[in-house]
């Protein structure tokens, strides 16, 4: 029990780095959808509460056909551009069709294995797309608020969780990230990996490195709770219930708490030798695309000025 436990948290793990990696050096393909609004994270709350209850009421065919072309859509979509568009689709094609095969075939071993390369794939790629289409820290906050409450019900007050984890098992394109299945399996929900990825790299892009270092060390932490947790036969943890006041609490803090001014350098070529006194500049690749009195403002202004890269808000206070 303990390799499979183990062995779970370090697949979560491994999605979080990956995420944070593929953020340094790729730019996901973006579709034109703009930039996230209150309706978006309304729609992703309803989709991931809902899934559970898809599993288990929908007959088995269509929701594993649903659930397939999702993979398929974000497997394309993370592997693009590392690999170029062509052989992403044939990989994600591969992808799928393997855990298709192998759940026929009565390979459970491969289809655990398949169905884990799967939703890291989707992890990196939805974490990314959602990061490189400007979602804020404030609709993260809100999401992980909506899905607290959803985890604290449907895990530590209801058997839904039990009763979905009992549906899954052995099912192509699962959404967890597992290393058992069975009478005492070990899994993770999807919704659980997206918002362990998911903040530490909204807190990077908005709030510095510090946010953003803190926000995985916290993660770490969680993590390592789970894992005692797990090892001490707690049975299902409401993860979500734990990290969502988490990164409430963290948004709290940094959006009240000014940072460090940015480099000479960077202001003077970005404004032609010119250094505002006391207020709120937008930096985007090293260039000021926005200011304000206001960090709402300097974002505000960034936007109207038609910078697609999510500014780092900087104060310069007046020489």
């Amino acid at each position: 029990m303990t390799a499979h436990v183990v062995g779970l948290h370090a697949l979560i793990a491994l999605a979080i780095v990956l995420a944070g990696l593929f953020l340094t050096r790729y730019a996901i393909p973006r579709p034109p959808v703009g930039r996230f609004v209150g309706a978006d994270i309304a729609v992703m709350v309803v989709a991931l509460v809902a899934m559970p209850f898809a599993y288990l009421h929908i007959p088995v065919g269509i929701v594993v056909t649903v659930f397939g072309v999702v993979v398929f859509t974000f497997a394309q979509l993370t592997l693009a551009p590392v690999i170029g568009g062509r052989a992403a689709a044939i990989s994600a094609g591969l992808l799928c069709c393997g855990d298709v095969a192998a759940y026929f075939a009565g390979w459970t071993q491969a289809v655990l294995v398949l169905n884990d390369v799967a939703v890291i794939l989707l992890v990196v790629g939805a974490v990314n797309l959602w990061v490189q289409t400007a979602i804020t820290p404030a609709q993260v906050a809100a999401l992980a608020a909506a899905l607290t409450c959803y985890d604290t019900l449907a895990t530590g007050l209801s058997s839904l969780t039990l009763d979905f984890v009992a549906r899954l098992d052995g099912l192509p394109f699962a959404p967890v990230l597992a290393t058992r299945y069975g009478a005492d399996p070990s899994i993770a929900g999807l919704g659980d990996c997206l918002m362990l990825a998911l903040w530490p790299l909204v807190a990077f892009r908005w709030y510095g490195r510090r946010a953003g270092w803190t926000a995985a060390g916290i993660d770490a932490v969680l993590l390592a709770v789970m894992v005692a947790a797990f090892l001490s036969g707690s049975g299902a943890v409401p993860l979500l219930s734990i990290l969502g006041p988490l990164i409430v609490v963290q948004w709290l803090f940094w959006r009240r708490r000014p940072t460090a001014a940015p480099s000479r350098p960077q202001v003077e070529q970005a404004l032609g030798g010119t250094i505002p006194g006391g207020v709120w500049v937008a930096l985007a690749d090293g260039q000021v695309v926005g200011e304000g009195p206001t960090p709402g403002r300097a974002r505000q202004a960034a936007r109207l000025s038609g910078a697609e890269a999510v500014p780092v808000i900087r104060y310069q206070p007046a020489r």
